[in-house]
């Protein structure tokens, strides 16, 4: 199993505690050592490489803040940090890193606040409304897990038979930028785990041998890249349809892609697909799972889109529980505790007033 030596350790370090418009000027600069042609603007930077496969990944996290502290268990070869490590998806971006050292040359996209609506990758799809060289498939690094490989609203199975013969198993998201990209290129695209785990938390892990686990996959598919064919976006319907609907995309049929083959009724089916949680911030609907369940200041619960929780004025992360928390009182940028922790000692007793 890969581990990280002191230098390699400073440097990954370094990396995950430059914020988006440093990340962004210090990729471009090393982009234009690397390569002859990079289209850079503040929204993405694209490198045209002479692979002609994509690997994308984008430059923000969640966090308003760069991580202070970083920390490394090299017996278990994870790496933390209690401000919120950012591994969402600073991994992607340094892996990228890693596979143009190794000296291949796959075409490279980078963009920008992918957190607050894939921004960049939809600059990316409006200036390009087709690619800038020609591509036989995309990979995004910019999943949870191990060994995932999602294909979101991408449905030809060929391609999904050629990702899970490096080692990846076929599992489902949301949303991302080759959800945005993909279509509007016609070339069929995949995200695949790079490491971290407890994304959008302060409690987020990045796994080292899992993220070089996918580097060494990832080189295993550019060097056979002379063997894989085209493989085209197809999209799927179904998917489509549920995925614009619970977004709010106009115009679209309140079934949620319920199709009879399902084996139930379409009203228990859009029953139980429809979004169930309401942004107390912005008012979006979303799933409970994407919504996070933050303390209020007067002992009850709230719910708030990522969006709004890393731009929210009052919103803090308990140092101990690792849990959000409302305070007004509390000035942003440093740690606290919340109420309920405040309110504790080691042995579970009250503290006293």
């Amino acid at each position: 199993m890969k581990t990280l030596n002191q230098q390699e350790l400073k440097s990954i370090e370094q990396f995950f505690q430059l914020t988006q418009p440093q990340l962004l000027k210090a990729m471009k600069h090393y982009l234009g050592t690397k390569y002859e042609k990079v289209i850079a603007t503040k929204e993405y930077l694209i490198a045209v490489g002479d692979i002609p496969i994509g690997l994308v990944a984008h430059l923000d996290t969640v966090f308003k803040f760069v991580p202070n502290d970083i920390y490394y268990d090299r017996v278990k070869n994870v790496m933390w940090s209690p401000d919120g490590l950012g591994a969402d998806d600073r991994a992607g971006v340094y892996s990228i890193m890693q596979i143009l050292k190794a000296g291949f040359k796959p075409t490279v996209i980078l963009t920008t606040d992918e957190e607050l609506g894939c921004i960049g990758a939809l600059k990316v799809a409006a200036d390009f409304p087709v690619a800038p060289v020609e591509l036989k498939y995309i990979i995004e690094l910019d999943r949870r897990g191990s060994n995932d490989c999602v294909f979101y609203d991408c449905n030809n199975p060929k391609f999904d038979e050629y990702v899970e013969s490096f080692g990846f198993v076929t599992n489902f998201g949301s949303f991302s930028d080759i959800s945005v990209i993909c279509p509007q290129w016609k070339v069929a695209g995949v995200n695949l785990s790079i490491g971290y785990n407890n994304e959008h938390s302060v409690s987020e892990t990045l796994h080292i041998g899992q993220m070089y686990d996918t580097i060494k996959k990832v080189r295993n598919m550019l060097e056979d890249v002379n063997s894989a064919e085209y493989f085209e976006y197809i999209e799927n319907l179904n998917y489509s349809k549920w995925f614009k609907k619970s977004w709010g995309w106009p115009g679209e049929e309140d079934d949620l892609g319920w199709d009879p083959s399902y084996g139930i009724s379409k009203e228990d089916w859009v029953a139980f697909m429809e979004p169930q949680s309401k942004c107390n911030q912005c008012g979006k609907w979303d799933y409970d799972y994407n919504q996070f369940p933050t303390k209020t200041e007067d002992g009850g619960t709230a719910f708030f889109c990522s969006d709004c929780m890393s731009n929210h004025k009052h919103i803090h992360w308990c140092k101990t529980c690792g849990e959000p928390f409302l305070d007004k009182s509390l000035p942003k940028g440093k740690l606290y505790e919340c109420k309920d922790c405040r309110g504790k000692v080691s042995n579970g007793e009250s503290k006293s007033s």
